[in-house]
């Protein structure tokens, strides 16, 4: 059984160098052998946005992999939040369009195999065939400049954000060399059929309809963490087992009873929200899972009431 399993790291041309070694260390100590870097709030162009950070540059980007020894590392980048393939606006479209080259270029000098991003969001009804088609002019431009990276669009969290894990997979399965991010706690969060088995396996049937290439060195992305659910949705990460009860143990249950665990590199988005209480983090929830799927323990069966907050499993 061959697990690749790590953590986010956010990472941009202010990255403190110091700061990022320390947990480079703790993640090396921990034995956690993926890691995904975090753009999420790079930009290009005009950097003085509130909250919006610069790309980190080539030789930064180089020297984070020689400098820290991580080529043993999974690695994997997130892409930046104002990448949208729903958006109609043809001026959205090509600074998306922009973003995305940027954050490829970035991608290859890391090593990644791939780039996690956010679709995008809507305020009507999902245009899934605008989507399907942006994405594949997206693709065949990846293809002719020359990216490694492959392109994985993430599962929402919230209603209104693109898509549910059927419909990516569907699009996905039309463009070449295309992947999704299957992030678990999203899929809970928007109502999906995540708290069966045969719910679960149903996920996993149209991935080996989709994609039959999946190996230790081609692996589907996945996330995890706690997840707090509203009316809309998501609302924030918590870590494993607080907020509204994402069945992580159920989930990761099925893939090593599958033997899906080779096929998949996952990333824990633990966090502590602002002004929580709660204790935790991403490595510590990571070295939990991995504790987990290495043990003989399987968790059959998933309790809990939609609303309640206090969820178990048996």
């Amino acid at each position: 059984m061959n697990i690749s399993i790590g953590v986010t790291v956010a990472t941009s041309r202010f990255f403190s160098q110091e700061k990022t070694l320390g947990l480079f260390e703790e993640i090396k100590t921990n034995r956690l052998n993926a890691i995904e870097f975090g753009l999420l709030n790079c930009v290009i162009g005009r950097t003085n946005i509130p909250g919006t950070v610069p790309f980190p540059s080539e030789k930064q980007s180089k020297d984070i992999i020689n400098q820290f020894s991580l080529q043993e590392c999974y690695t994997s980048v997130h892409g930046p939040y104002r990448i949208s393939a729903t958006s109609e606006d043809p001026k959205k479209l090509k600074y998306s369009k922009s973003t995305l080259s940027a954050t490829l270029k970035v991608t290859d000098w890391l090593n990644g195999h791939h780039v996690t991003f956010h679709a995008g969001s809507f305020k009507r009804k999902h245009n899934n065939a605008h989507v399907q088609k942006v994405m594949k002019e997206w693709e065949e431009w990846r293809q002719q400049k020359g990216f490694k990276a492959k392109l994985a669009p993430e599962v929402g969290g919230k209603y209104n954000s693109f898509a549910d894990f059927f419909t990516l997979v569907e699009i996905a399965s039309t463009i070449d060399n295309c992947l999704i991010t299957w992030d678990i706690s999203h899929d809970f969060a928007r109502g999906g059929i995540v708290t069966t088995e045969d719910g679960v396996l149903k996920r996993l049937e149209a991935i080996d309809q989709t994609w039959n290439d999946l190996s230790p060195i081609n692996r589907l992305p996945m996330h995890f963490s706690g997840m707090v659910v509203g009316k809309a949705g998501e609302k924030h990460h918590v870590p494993l087992d607080k907020g509204t009860g994402v069945p992580w143990k159920l989930i990761f249950s099925v893939l090593k009873e599958q033997n899906y665990l080779d096929k998949v590199n996952l990333i824990c988005e633990s966090k502590v929200p602002k002004k929580s209480k709660l204790k935790g983090n991403a490595i510590t929830d990571a070295v939990r899972a991995r504790e987990f799927m290495t043990s003989d323990q399987l968790v059959k069966e998933y309790k809990g009431k939609p609303g309640h907050l206090d969820y178990y499993f048996s």
